[in-house]
């Protein structure tokens, strides 16, 4: 056995589509749909359970995220999270949800979860009954409940490259998903430096916007070697920007309230006229990138 990396966070996608349609998800949940079947086949348990065989003997992390999406939309979320516990990567098996459908899990679910993540938002407002109802399952359980209040999106996936190298190298090494969160992800065989690459070139090449799917690009490729828990650690701390970086705001979007997209809107694929120009908050990233370029302070 080779070396081990240890990372802070990893996460899967077992649903890209969503029961809420908010306005700037970072993962572009609401334009995913039945439109999006091809893409969507790369989730299988299957598939995960072989993933997770060659990543959990290099790879291990504190916390393993299941979301989505709404991860409660897939039909047999719970066994990708015994795939997660038999497999020993991680101290911690998270579920991330909006709530909306915990009232409909068995106890089973509860009992092989370390960790639930209900994100609360304002414009669709979770029941306080279903809260009590969830807390009280998992002192139940044992389960650590974390509501997470999201008032504000930050604007953040843009479909109008930012063709300024300099500026999209200051947003990347400024970017706490990839510096402070250190959230990674594992995707059809690949793991990401970033949870928002691998379907981020998927949507630009579905609206015309790029000429290839470049997402792989992106992603270390899984391999079974000794020096693979050594590759993947160079991966992670890599200061080059991805590709996808040029078509997103990282940590410096301006934040907006959260609200509800309409139909119109996702039929529209709002997210894919905006640009770099009027999504970012100026005052932030001057303050964020000169602070980095100055300490060199991630």
């Amino acid at each position: 056995m080779g070396y081990k990396c240890q990372v802070h966070k990893l996460e899967y996608n077992v649903a890209h589509h969503c029961n809420l349609k908010c306005d700037h998800c970072d993962h572009l949940s609401p334009f995913f749909g039945p439109k999006d079947e091809a893409f969507n086949t790369s989730i299988s348990l299957e598939a995960f359970e072989q993933q997770l065989a060659v990543l959990s003997r290099h790879v291990h992390s504190e916390e393993f995220l299941i979301l989505g999406g709404e991860p409660l939309l897939h039909k047999n979320c719970l066994g990708f999270f015994k795939a997660v516990k038999a497999s020993g990567i991680t101290d911690k098996a998270v579920l991330v949800t909006n709530g909306f459908l915990l009232d409909k899990q068995g106890d089973e679910l509860f009992e092989v979860l370390d960790k639930i993540t209900i994100s609360f938002y304002p414009s669709l407002p979770l029941k306080q009954e279903a809260i009590d109802k969830a807390r009280q399952r998992c002192q139940e359980h044992s389960v650590e409940l974390e509501i997470h209040d999201q008032p504000k999106f930050s604007m953040s996936i843009v479909g109008i490259k930012n063709e300024d190298d300099r500026l999209v190298d200051g947003i990347f090494n400024t970017c706490t998903v990839a510096w402070t969160q250190r959230c990674y992800a594992l995707h059809d065989g690949y793991v990401y430096r970033c949870s928002r690459a691998p379907f981020i070139a998927y949507k630009l090449l579905k609206q015309g916007l790029v000429a290839t799917d470049f997402s792989k690009e992106d992603g270390l490729k899984l391999e079974d070697t000794d020096n693979f828990g050594k590759k993947a650690e160079e991966y992670f701390n890599q200061t080059t920007p991805l590709k996808s970086c040029s078509y997103c705001l990282g940590s410096v979007g301006k934040r907006v309230q959260h609200r509800q997209l309409s139909k119109t809107e996702i039929n529209d694929e709002v997210w894919a006229r905006h640009s770099i120009s009027d999504s970012i908050d100026r005052v932030k990233a001057f303050r964020r990138i000169a602070m980095w370029r100055w300490l060199k302070v991630r």
